[in-house]
């Protein structure tokens, strides 16, 4: 790992540590080129803030945040860094795609994937993950205690030896945990204050669908900073419906956030469905109530199942009627040319 010389007391900012503070790096990787998406890139989020990327097609790493361009030397150290670091995470993910038997015939594109994070609490001490996966599925973790790399499924587990010993580097994962990525946090923190501080409220769309397995409800919350938000379907204005998937939250371009979230509802005369929100950046949480009625949603559902099957009736009858005039024309056509 590279080592990296803190610049926040050479330049004059005070120390701003309240409170608990992360910093995750999230390296992703395809195995061939795809149209209009890096092959390589990092994207650097603190404290739920993104705040620099650097990906094959830049080739440079750069600030999110106007405030840290002041951070020059650091870039450019950040640069040579990622850029070696992609010869490393190339053989990361050959190694896991060979030992996985992945190939990228046919015009397959597998996706290595690489979290790395490290947090300070606020009473000093220091935490952090790390976690590799290839092709949305987790394969292996770090285990910071320990200095060692631990399997995330089983057919990780014969792999374990050859990768701790060739390509984990366990030892220097954990000091640059605790050590260079902590002072990055320190680093950053002064600067990027009023970003952290800044809340944009969350809009919100609610819609309704049909499953395989009924009717379903949605709330699309979106455009919403900072990260955490409690999103939830209430029925009747008291009664929480759980969502049988959990909801992800995902990053926007323009740093803010999205999410959605879904429930079965089984259709009832009466009853009321609303979408509750709660977000640091609203004084109380934001009910949207969803304005249909399901169980006019399914009466119409039906009827455009009934009216469907009767115009395939009415087709197949139509057909069946042609077929049988075309099969008296040829038994006409064989009798003429019979005589």
């Amino acid at each position: 790992m590279a080592c990296y010389i803190s610049l926040v007391f050479l330049l004059g900012f005070p120390a701003v540590y309240s409170g608990s503070h992360s910093l995750h790096y999230y390296i992703s990787m395809l195995s061939a080129p795809a149209h209009e998406v890096p092959q390589y890139s990092i994207v650097v989020y603190a404290d739920g803030l993104p705040i620099g990327r650097y990906n094959s097609d830049l080739h440079r790493a750069q600030f999110l945040i106007p405030s840290l361009n002041v951070l020059t030397e650091h870039l450019e150290l950040q640069t040579k860094f990622a850029q070696r670091w992609q010869v490393y995470q190339e053989r990361k993910m050959a190694f896991l795609m060979g030992f996985l038997n992945r190939t990228s015939d046919r015009g397959t594109i597998h996706i290595y994937q690489r979290k790395f994070s490290c947090e300070l609490e606020e009473d000093g001490t220091i935490g952090g993950y790390q976690e590799f996966a290839l092709d949305g599925r987790e394969v292996i973790t770090f285990d910071r205690e320990n200095e060692v790399f631990v399997p995330a499924t089983q057919e990780a587990v014969t792999m374990l030896p050859r990768w701790n010993q060739y390509l984990g580097n366990a030892k220097g994962n954990k000091m640059y945990m605790e050590n260079e990525c902590i002072e990055h946090i320190k680093l950053y923190l002064p600067l990027i204050m009023m970003d952290l501080e800044k809340k944009v409220k969350p809009k919100v769309k609610v819609s309704i669908s049909e499953s395989d397995s009924g009717v379903e409800l949605h709330c699309r919350v979106y455009g919403f900073y900072p990260r955490d938000v409690e999103v939830k379907w209430i029925k009747n204005g008291r009664d929480e419906i759980h969502s049988e998937e959990a909801a992800q939250i995902l990053p926007n371009p323009d740093g803010t956030y999205q999410i959605r979230v879904s429930v079965g509802v089984t259709p009832e005369g009466g009853a009321t469905y609303s979408c509750h929100i709660d977000h640091s950046s609203l004084e109380k949480a934001l009910v949207v109530p969803f304005e249909g009625e399901t169980k006019g949603y399914v009466i119409y559902i039906v009827i455009g199942v009934v009216v469907a099957a009767l115009l395939a009736l009415c087709l197949g009858l139509f057909i069946q009627r042609k077929m049988n005039g075309f099969k008296g024309s040829r038994q006409s056509v064989s009798t003429d040319e019979q005589d």
